[in-house]
């Protein structure tokens, strides 16, 4: 062979086979390549060059040249509505990878939506569930709604308009009243309670405001109340509007709602705002979760201005560790087991009360009175009874 065809064939089998292992790895033939700076995500089109320099060679005659995708690398979600940048583009927790409004698919391999670098579960839409759980702040709401049975539709079936308490909301409760509804045997109750948060149709704020009164899923009412510039529904101020999602709308309420009769005696007493004293020493005393779940009872209950009216330290010392006894004797005298509406109270002449002792009813001309207190309010109903309140604290 002739030596200008030697040293032109040479060149020829040097470009086929060396340059390219120099120009992708390093001689003894490695795929390492530097790769982009920390926190960065590797672009789709680097993984594109990469096969066509695959293809281009075949993969017998250059193996190294095809190299997998290392892994994802995320610190923080992208802006709302970010577009998918091909199989490998920035994918996020509970944002569109498609487009606004919908969350991508959980792509096999772990290529699923992720944040702060965990794998987690896609949502298939930006149902009310999804939407909740992404917002944060109603995990209580959820597990409630998970144990009383109505996740699943509001995940799934719709619209409904949802007033959601958040989780502050439910810490207000006593504690004894919420794992008493989180029970199994309760699940209808719960039910029955969550059903009172949502009603059927996507109602925005205007939507709310006008209607003036909606029913709630579980069939009862939600009293629509304007004070200025504050929007109340069931009695509880809704302190934020309008969040969208696939299958409804939610409106953030600062408490639970509870349709009449329903809550506990703590609950509804807590509700009133003139029983502070008289719960402080209910909680002293160990009686709360009596007032919570037990019952039924008819408690006469003694304002903060009755226990105020008494003598001077008198509050403060039945509050010490010490007077204990005492405080229960005290509290027991206020409440009677069953529960008396205002008519059978009056109806009685005397009644036996927790702490074993009498109280006497008497009619002062149109004035009932229990114990020589006035009846000034009956009928209070509550889940587990009913309060009437009374002007003065019974002493036993």
């Amino acid at each position: 062979m002739k030596q200008p065809y030697r040293a032109a064939l040479a060149a020829s089998l040097f470009t086929l086979f060396v340059s390219p292992a120099m120009a992708y790895g390093d001689p003894y033939g490695s795929s390492h390549r530097a790769g982009p700076p920390q926190g960065m995500q590797y672009p789709g089109t680097e993984m594109g060059h990469d096969r066509w320099q695959h293809y281009r060679h075949g993969p017998w005659m250059h193996p190294h040249h095809f190299r997998p995708l290392p892994p994802q690398r995320f610190h923080g979600p992208p802006p709302r509505g970010m577009q998918g940048m091909r199989p490998y583009g920035p994918m996020h927790h509970g944002m569109p990878s498609h487009g606004p409004g919908k969350a991508g698919p959980t792509r096999k391999g772990g290529y699923g939506p992720q944040k702060y670098g965990k794998t987690e579960q896609a949502a298939t839409d930006n149902s009310i569930v999804a939407v909740a759980q992404a917002a944060g702040g109603f995990d209580t709401l959820l597990a409630a709604a998970t144990a009383g049975g109505l996740a699943e539709a509001l995940a799934s079936n719709g619209p409904f308009t949802v007033f959601a308490p958040v989780d502050a909301a439910f810490a207000e409760l006593p504690q004894a009243a919420v794992n008493n509804l989180m029970q199994p045997e309760n699940r209808e109750t719960l039910a029955s309670l969550l059903q009172h948060h949502v009603v059927s149709g996507r109602i925005d704020a205007a939507g709310v405001v006008e209607a003036g009164e909606l029913e709630s899923l579980a069939g009862t009412p939600l009293t629509v109340e304007v004070e200025g510039d504050e929007v109340r529904i069931g009695g509880v101020r809704i302190v934020q509007t309008d969040i969208g999602a696939d299958n409804g709308i939610i409106h953030v309420v600062e408490q639970v709602l509870f349709p009449e009769g329903f809550a506990c005696i703590a609950t509804v007493a807590q509700r009133s705002g003139q029983f502070e004293t008289l719960l402080a020493a209910a909680e002293a005393a160990g009686l709360m979760d009596a007032l919570s779940v037990q019952g039924p009872f008819t408690v006469f209950a003694p304002t903060d201005a009755a226990f105020a009216a008494l003598p001077e330290g008198t509050v403060e010392g039945l509050l010490q560790p010490e007077s204990l006894p005492e405080l229960q004797r005290l509290l027991r005298h206020h409440i009677v087991e069953g529960r008396l509406p205002a008519g059978e109270v009056l109806a009685a002449e005397t009644l036996d009360t927790l702490a074993d002792t009498t109280l006497q009813v008497t009619l002062d001309g149109e004035q009932p009175r229990i114990g020589g207190a006035a009846i000034t309010a009956t009928d209070v109903m509550a889940g587990n009874g009913v309060i009437h309140v009374i002007d003065t604290v019974l002493m036993p």
